[in-house]
């Protein structure tokens, strides 16, 4: 899965949006990002939240370890940036892989986690930790996190993904970003989506929560788009605050998916990434 380069990190898509009711969860995707060494910072248009320097004093409030002043990099990716796929994450993550590979660090999944969130969140680019799309971006596993437990970096359940495809129609850069106070409005449909997700039942989770992402983001085309797939028995979200909508599947169903998502902008297909270790359906922690 991720074994052939220890730095890489994984974008995602959301089962479940963690600004609604404090629980949130996000399958990963084999979109990626690698960090690489450098002579400097990227600048503002490479990376507009300054993410990358948060790496060093994150690092050192979480563990202790210092990567000094002159250790710069910079990441490749091919994750859409700013369609809710997880950017930021993968980048994080892979910041904090590289770091620790480049300095014979030995870090838990668990410490990886606490730096990239922290990294996240002193950037100014999560409203809510983004615990789960960061454990996300480890390549492992679809994680099941709580904002509001002591320890929001490590999982209160594990979920397999059956799906071993997802299409995404990238529909172009929100106008506004959406506040979490907006996503808060509409908790009570948040969690009858994570009932479903604890559930076992992915499908109705993912329809709960996308109609309650369009709602605290006031997006009536997205919920149109939704309605439509899930009428021709596809598997859909909006993906984070959006404006992606993802699509899980299976191969011989991508061309038709394809010509259904065509006329409403560009999409890109990529495979689910499968934990092996994983049995199915709801694994507790």
């Amino acid at each position: 899965m991720n074994s052939e380069d220890p730095t890489r990190a994984y974008g995602g898509i959301s089962i479940l949006h963690a600004a609604g009711c404090g629980w949130g969860c996000t399958i990963p995707l084999e979109l990626t990002s690698e960090a690489f060494a450098a002579d400097s910072w990227p600048n503002t248009d490479q990376d507009p939240h300054m993410l990358l320097p948060q790496l060093r004093p994150s690092l050192m409030d979480v563990t202790g370890f210092d990567v000094g002043k002159s250790f710069f990099f910079g990441i490749r990716s091919n994750i859409p940036s700013s369609m809710g796929l997880k950017s930021s994450s993968a980048a994080s993550v892979s910041a904090v892989r590289f770091a620790a590979t480049m300095h014979d660090i030995s870090l838990s999944d668990s410490e990886i986690v606490q730096v990239a969130t922290k990294m996240q969140l002193s950037a100014g680019c999560s409203m809510t930790g983004s615990f789960d799309d960061t454990w996300s971006a480890l390549g492992k596993t679809a994680a099941v996190i709580r904002t509001d437990s002591s320890n929001p970096s490590e999982p209160v359940a594990l979920v397999d993904i059956e799906s071993s495809m997802c299409t995404l129609l990238l529909r172009g850069i929100r106008k506004s970003t959406p506040e979490k106070s907006d996503f808060y409005v509409n908790r009570s449909k948040f969690k009858t989506a994570r009932n479903y997700l604890m559930s076992g039942d992915i499908r109705r989770a993912m329809r709960e929560n996308a109609d309650a992402v369009a709602l605290s983001t006031g997006d009536g085309l997205a919920t149109e788009i939704i309605d439509r797939l899930f009428s021709l028995d596809y598997t859909a979200n909006i993906s984070g605050s959006g404006p992606a909508i993802a699509v899980l599947h299976e191969e011989d169903q991508t061309s038709h998916l394809s010509e259904v998502l065509g006329e409403h902008g560009p999409t890109i297909t990529t495979n689910v990434v499968h934990d092996p270790c994983q049995m199915g359906g709801i694994l507790w922690a």
